[in-house]
């Protein structure tokens, strides 16, 4: 009896230790090859300059990386079709043959990252990989991504594209992947984020734009990312971004919008609308212009603040304008255009709103001279809005220099005054009916050509004398 278990037990040892050899046999040199927790072979940082060419077919794992393989050839794992987990990483890879990884259909982890010589990917190159659910593409120097690159990969959940140097964002890039979860863009250098971008995303849950240089993003672009929780989009040239954009993101609750270049102006309006009723966290919105605002959080502005459009004059000299003449010769957008009864919307960059205007009446914060600073500031009504240095009465009361009339006054023709012996001459008289002087109590309204009431009760005789003496009345 105990015989046949001894000989039993040596029977056991046998078949596991051929099972052993049976894997480890082909095991290529320089790597090392075993079964637990899965059939692996292993070969990182071995100095490879090519991928070894007898790895075991019934390999679940195989880890390449850290060596200097420079190409991977058609078929290159064509034997291992259990393959589930493949390393490539940190090699010097410069070109994969389009059927490099044909017929793994088990694959799930494909790791292809730093291999910063892989400008470009044969769009055939994925195909067959229906299993793929992590896809490392990372710090490639990745230059496009080739139409129908990531077509079929319908289970893929994490896809690794930052750090490469992509220029564009192709329109449906991503449109199969209607499992994907997390999408990595950040360190690239995309300029704008087009319509269909990120078509057939909505299962995105993390989307990570940060680090490029986007200036534009368009109002459909995320239509699809209903599930969205977390976007990056700080680190690029944003000015304005469009709260229409934003709408659809209603599962939103990580948002980073700093270190752009914020114009918080009345573009600015629909964005700081939508941040007001936003409840996830969010980062600040430092304003770049105008420059009265420079500094400042978009979020924490009041509505009042974001008023007036902010363009460029010249290289140096900025300036607002919001009436309708100016749109059409700036191209300015409709929402700068200023309300019916906004007239003075012409203003210097840095100057204070109109009083004359209800919406620009309030003062910018920091534009205060030194000294007390609640009591009400004196504008004047003039377009530009001058700030003088003291109380000045209205304009209607004040008469514009040379603006007095040529002429008499319009209220009337005023009699002469009556003739005296203070008026010795005839022209001191004539000066008496043509002069402006104020008109007494005595005057009566009349032609001034009939004679005084004293000139003529007086005999004709001394009217005579005192015409040569006086003139005539």
């Amino acid at each position: 009896m105990k015989r046949a278990s001894a000989g039993g037990s040596q029977l056991l040892a046998w078949v596991l230790w051929l099972q052993a050899w049976r894997v480890a046999a082909p095991c290529p040199g320089a790597c090392v090859c075993y079964n637990e927790p899965k059939v692996t072979t292993s070969c990182p940082q071995q100095g490879l300059q090519a991928v070894p060419a007898d790895i075991p077919a019934a390999s679940q794992r195989v880890f390449l990386h850290g060596n200097r393989i420079t190409y991977v050839p058609a078929a290159s794992f064509r034997a291992c079709r259990n393959l589930t987990i493949l390393w490539l990483h940190s090699n010097a890879l410069a070109r994969i043959d389009a059927t490099a990884f044909a017929g793994l259909v088990l694959l799930e982890q494909l790791d292809l990252s730093d291999n910063a010589q892989l400008r470009a990917v044969d769009p055939a190159t994925f195909r067959g990989l229906g299993r793929l659910h992590t896809l490392h593409l990372d710090r490639c120097g990745l230059q496009e991504l080739g139409p129908g690159l990531f077509r079929g990969l319908a289970a893929l959940q994490y896809l690794y594209l930052q750090d490469n140097g992509l220029q564009a964002l192709p329109d449906d890039a991503f449109r199969d992947l209607g499992n994907l979860t997390h999408l990595f863009l950040h360190g690239n250098r995309i300029p704008s984020v087009p319509e269909r971008a990120f078509r057939g995303l909505h299962s995105l849950d993390r989307l990570l734009l940060h680090q490029n240089r986007v200036a534009h993003v368009h109002p459909h672009a995320f239509r699809d990312l209903g599930r969205l929780m977390t976007l990056y989009l700080f680190a690029n040239n944003l000015s304005a971004l469009s709260a229409e954009a934003l709408a659809p993101l209603r599962a939103l609750q990580y948002l980073r919008l700093n270190d752009n270049p914020w114009v918080c102006d009345c573009r600015a309006r629909p964005l700081w609308a939508w941040l007001q009723q936003f409840r996830g966290s969010s980062s600040e919105l430092p304003c770049s212009l105008p420059p009265r605002l420079a500094g400042r959080d978009l979020k924490r502005l009041a509505t009042t603040d974001l008023e007036g459009c902010f363009v460029a004059a010249g290289p140096s000299r900025p300036f607002r304008t919001g009436g309708p003449a100016d749109e059409e010769l700036l191209g300015l957008p409709k929402c700068c255009q200023p309300d019916a009864a906004d007239k003075a919307s012409v203003l210097e960059a840095g100057s204070p709103a109109s009083a004359g205007n209800a919406l620009k009446g309030r003062v910018p914060s920091g534009d205060s001279p030194p000294g007390n600073r609640s009591g009400p500031r004196h504008i004047n009504d003039s377009p530009f809005g001058t700030l003088p240095g003291s109380a000045e009465p209205p304009l209607t009361v004040v008469q514009p220099e040379g603006a007095e009339p040529p002429g008499p006054p319009t209220t009337g023709p005023r009699r002469r005054p009556g003739c005296s012996r203070k008026n010795r001459t005839r022209s001191q008289c004539r000066l008496g009916q043509a002069g402006s002087g104020g008109s007494g109590a005595g005057e009566v309204e009349g032609s001034g050509a009939l004679p005084s009431l004293t000139c003529s009760l007086v005999p004709l005789g001394l009217v005579l004398v005192l015409w040569t003496v006086l003139g005539p009345c």
